[in-house]
């Protein structure tokens, strides 16, 4: 999911944390099940499924809550951060899209199906590796936003895989 217009929404905690919450709510509620993620300040990418429902449809909703809590953090936020910028800019991406109302998505569906373990472990290395080939981290593991770091904030959240030797 990328924001729209390339707005580095996810630099703060408040914004991250609202993320990660959100996504936790879709997986509690809403049965989505994630397997590897990371927040990127422009993006959030995920290997995910879900328990029950249509992925899209969650997909649909998290993107819908998290346009108007993000929208609400942006006009009520500390004054000393500027990000007056960024409301514009999200609502002429949003106008454009022919999006009802405000989002703060692009409006292109990027979602891709994995059929093949290979293509699962491929993807999974790009989503590790994104803050690396950002210059962010040297490591995957040191980035906090990604699933590669134990001490992230949707552990506990995301589906362990076990290679059975099948």
């Amino acid at each position: 999911m990328r924001v729209a217009g390339g707005v580095p929404l996810f630099t703060t905690k408040k914004m991250t944390s609202k993320m990660c919450d959100a996504l936790k709510w879709c997986c509690d509620k809403r049965g989505l099940r994630i397997y590897e993620f990371v927040i990127l300040p422009d993006r959030i990418l995920l290997i995910a499924n879900c328990a029950w429902g249509a992925l899209p449809d969650i997909v649909a909703g998290f993107k819908k809550f998290t346009s108007k809590a993000v929208m609400l953090m942006l006009r009520n936020g500390r004054r000393d951060l500027d990000r007056s910028w960024m409301i514009p800019v999200l609502e002429e991406c949003s106008a454009s899209n022919g999006v009802e109302g405000f989002s703060i998505w692009e409006d292109e569906d990027r979602t891709r199906s994995l059929y093949t373990q290979e293509m699962i472990d491929n993807h999974a290395l790009k989503i590790k590796e994104a803050p690396v080939k950002l210059g962010v981290v040297k490591k995957p593991k040191y980035y906090l936003l990604c699933s590669a770091n134990p001490a992230n904030p949707l552990e506990g959240w995301q589906v362990a895989v076990t290679d059975r030797g099948i």
